[in-house]
């Protein structure tokens, strides 16, 4: 059942909303990636770092299932990665046939750098607003926080 809000200036449905705003989230972490990717460090390898950052060591197969990617395709990619030096592989003690790979110190500080870089791609798009935007984006920030913990306050 769709919902809608009434403002004074013009009547919004809940779907149009969504619908724009999954399209906005899209373009902006799309928008990120690309700015902080290079021929090298292609998104993909880039996410495959963040994901091990979170959640690792991780044995391959997950690591897979967790980036949405074959696992043949993933050992390529990790292959890649551990040659560059920004992943482990280490075996597992339980299974000899599984190997875990891990962060590298040289992958955190290329993934520290890289949030840096889409840190300050936000902040100098923000630091060419008008004062007013930026006022509109912080309050549409609390409630996007809220929609990222799950905390959002439901409508009176």
């Amino acid at each position: 059942m769709t919902s809608s809000v009434v403002r004074p200036d013009k009547h919004v449905d809940d779907d149009e909303l969504a619908g724009r705003l999954q399209m906005a989230i899209s373009a902006i972490s799309h928008r990120m990636k690309t700015h902080a990717a290079s021929d090298e460090l292609t998104p993909t390898r880039l996410v495959t770092l963040a994901t091990v950052a979170e959640h690792g060591p991780l044995r391959i197969s997950d690591l897979a299932d967790r980036v949405g990617i074959a696992a043949a395709t993933m050992s390529r990619l990790v292959d890649w990665l551990v040659e560059h030096g920004l992943l482990t592989r280490t075996g597992s003690t339980k299974d000899l046939r599984v190997s875990n790979v891990a962060l590298s110190p040289a992958g955190e500080a290329l993934l520290e750098r890289m949030r840096g870089i889409r840190t300050g791609y936000l902040a100098e798009r923000i630091s060419r607003l008008p004062a007013d935007q930026v006022r509109a984006l912080a309050r549409a920030l609390e409630v996007l926080e809220d929609f990222a913990t799950g905390t959002e306050q439901e409508r009176h």
